[in-house]
């Protein structure tokens, strides 16, 4: 199956090389505009359980 033909005017042909333009559309109302901070991730050598145990 092939694609219709598209004006290449109005769809230039697209290069995986370059990099995806941002998204210029409108966001929705009630989206703030900054982002809360990220929480902090505990590291492996905090104490915790979370990290790779010694050998016995």
């Amino acid at each position: 199956m092939t694609g219709p033909d598209l004006d290449p005017e109005q769809y230039p042909p697209i290069d995986p090389r370059e990099p995806v333009p941002d998204d210029a559309s409108e966001l929705l109302p009630d989206t703030p505009d900054e982002l809360p901070q990220a929480p902090v991730e505990p590291m492996p050598d905090d104490g915790g359980d979370d990290g790779v145990r010694e050998l016995a």
